[in-house]
Formats: C-alpha cells, sequence, structure tokens
C-alpha cells in the first residue's frame, strides 16, 4: 500500500501524520515529514544523515531536509561519488590494504604444504580462512555509514559502546595472541590438527576484522570532517525538541501550542519530554472577591526514542483551572530562539 493518500482534488496527503506532500517528493511515496523515521544512515536510499527521514534528499533542490533542517549537501555529494570512488577511499590506505591483504592471505597456504601439512589441514584452513575473512571485510565496508551512527550514539546512549578503536586494539590482540599459542605449540606431540587448523584460520580471520574496523574508523572520520555530513539530531537537543514539539502538536492539532516544562535524556538516547498548554484565560473573583485570571491547564508527557519518534504518549492527570501564567514562550519559540 502506498503511504500516501491520493484524494478526489488532486492532493496528496501521508496516511501515517497527515501532512499534505503534494509539492514535495511523493513521485516516491515516502512522506518527507514523517516517512522512514528510524535509526538507519542508509544515506545511498535518500534518508537523511541527521535525522533519518525518507525524504528524497535527492531532489531537493535546496539540500535541505524538511522535516529538521539538516543541510544534506555532503550526502549529496557522497551520492554522487558512485560506488567505486566510495571504495577506494574506504580501502586505498594502510589499514584498508592490510584488510584486504590479511583476508586473501589463506590462499598462500598451499604454499606451506611441506611446513605445515602435517599439523593442519591445508583445505579447511584455506576456505575456511578466506571465506571468514573476505565476508568480515565485505561487512565492515557495507555498514560504513553505520559505524558513524554507532560512533555518535556512544555519546548519548548509555551501557557498554566502546569506540570502534578500542575493539580494533582487542581484535588486533587476539591475533597476536593467537599467532603465538600457534607458533608455540602446532608442533607439540598430541596437538590437534582440527584445533590448529581453527587456530590458524583464526589469526587472519581476526587480523582482517581489527584492519577492516580501522579502515571504517578513517571513513568516518572522512564523512565528519571532509564531507561534512550532519550530526544525527538526537546530538542536538534543541533540533529533538523541536521536531518532538511539531510531532506532539500534529498528534494534538497544529493549533495547540505546547510549552515545554522539563526533559530527561533516556538511556536509549530518547527523550521523556513534559509538555503543557494553557487554554484562554478566563475571569473568576476568588472567595475574598478579589477577581483573578484562571486558565486550562493541561500537560501531557512525552516519550522518544532517539530520532525523535514518538513512542508513547499520554495526558498526566487531569485538566484544571488553576492561577498560572503559562511562559512567554512556547517551546517552538524557546527552541527556535536559541
Amino acid at each position: 500500500m502506498r503511504s500516501y493518500l491520493e484524494l478526489p482534488n488532486g492532493r496528496l496527503i501521508c496516511r501515517n501524520c497527515g501532512a499534505d506532500n503534494t509539492d514535495h517528493f511523493t513521485r516516491l511515496g515516502i512522506c518527507p515529514r514523517c516517512g522512514t523515521q528510524r535509526a538507519s544512515w542508509d544515506l545511498d536510499n535518500t534518508r537523511c544523515p541527521e535525522c533519518g527521514a525518507g525524504q528524497a534528499i535527492a531532489y531537493h533542490k535546496e539540500d535541505i531536509c524538511p522535516y529538521c533542517g539538516a543541510d544534506n549537501s555532503g550526502a549529496r555529494a557522497l551520492r554522487a561519488q558512485g560506488g567505486g570512488r566510495q571504495l577506494q577511499r574506504f580501502f586505498v590506505n594502510p589499514v584498508g590494504i592490510l584488510a584486504i591483504l590479511f583476508a586473501l592471505g589463506p590462499l598462500a597456504t598451499p604454499l606451506t604444504q611441506g611446513k605445515l601439512g602435517p599439523y593442519i589441514n591445508i583445505g579447511v584452513c584455506t576456505v575456511f580462512a578466506v571465506f571468514l575473512s573476505c565476508l568480515v571485510v565485505f561487512m565492515s565496508y557495507s555498514m560504513r555509514t553505520t559505524f558513524r551512527g554507532y560512533s555518535w550514539s556512544r555519546r548519548v546512549k548509555k551501557g557498554l559502546r566502546p569506540p570502534l578503536v578500542l575493539i580494533m586494539a582487542v581484535a588486533l590482540v587476539a591475533a597476536l595472541a593467537l599467532a603465538l599459542l600457534f607458533i608455540a605449540t602446532y608442533k607439540d606431540e598430541g596437538s590437534s590438527k582440527l584445533l590448529n587448523s581453527l587456530i590458524y584460520s583464526g589469526i587472519f580471520i581476526l587480523f582482517s576484522l581489527a584492519f577492516a574496523l580501522g579502515a571504517a574508523q578513517q571513513y568516518v572520520g572522512y564523512l565528519d570532517d571532509m564531507l561534512q555530513l550532519p550530526e544525527p539530531i538526537f546530538a542536538h537537543e534543541d533540533r529533538l525538541v523541536r521536531v518532538i514539539t511539531e510531532s506532539a502538536q500534529r498528534k494534538l492539532g497544529n493549533r495547540t501550542p505546547l510549552h515545554l516544562l522539563g526533559m530527561e535524556r533516556l538511556p536509549t538516547g530518547g527523550a521523556k519530554i513534559l509538555f503543557a498548554h494553557y487554554g484562554d484565560p478566563e475571569y473568576r473573583t476568588a472567595k475574598n472577591g478579589t477577581p483573578i485570571t484562571v486558565r486550562e491547564e493541561r500537560k501531557w508527557l512525552v516519550v522518544t526514542d532517539e530520532w525523535g519518534n514518538i513512542l508513547s504518549m499520554r495526558e498526566e492527570g487531569l485538566p484544571r483551572l488553576a492561577e498560572v501564567k503559562p511562559p512567554k514562550e512556547t517551546a517552538l519559540q524557546k527552541v527556535e530562539g536559541q
């Protein structure tokens, strides 16, 4: 089913959020405002690298995401490079070349038949090590933009999320340890030929992983420093609040101005925000005869993921009439004024 509804008058309305997409990128059937908000860094599928919104930015003449306002000119430049240039950028450097060499290194194993033949299974080592080493390198390349999202998410998400450099170092140390273990034990009497074969293969696999992660780390730096892709939205609380506020107002009706009462970042990188809406002033008389001004106050608690997608939204308590003075600025005015 298409993600938009075509009305008799020719307007194209998003089935999810009700946004009018007639003048946007409906040729792809994706709402530029809420279309595919998820933690996706698939830049080749025209998603905004800041908020993840599917918006066909390749067709956006100003390269500005209509959802979060990010400048996506860097993403356009990245796609314009094509697969060959991106492959070259990833692998044509010292660590990238080492990753390829260690992935293809086991192909030389048959040359060691005379020396290692009695201790390892040459055929198994060659096929097993080459297959897994190449798979590791290929997966690292295919996840190159995902690694960028991971690197940024470490700053806001709690829990064990080691940097790529640390994972690379652990893999490198493990590979060196396996190499020393193999050298020290492969000639021992009673040593298992199968175990020796697994250790031998593991050396190449771990070295391939370590250097592939190193190449990925360099590529992430290229995306951030050279192309200057916009930082993801969860790294900018002001933009995150603006996106969440706009989404909440759409759910309540765009004429409902919301005031920000408090915000708490969650371990997942998302946010828990308390909004309030104040009705029109009503003039009453207190019990002592003093004239007072009261307003209807309603509060909503909104929980979102790191991309600003609303996971839950519920009204806190019951509406009440109170002698309250709403803030001078709404949540959107406060964010836009920063």
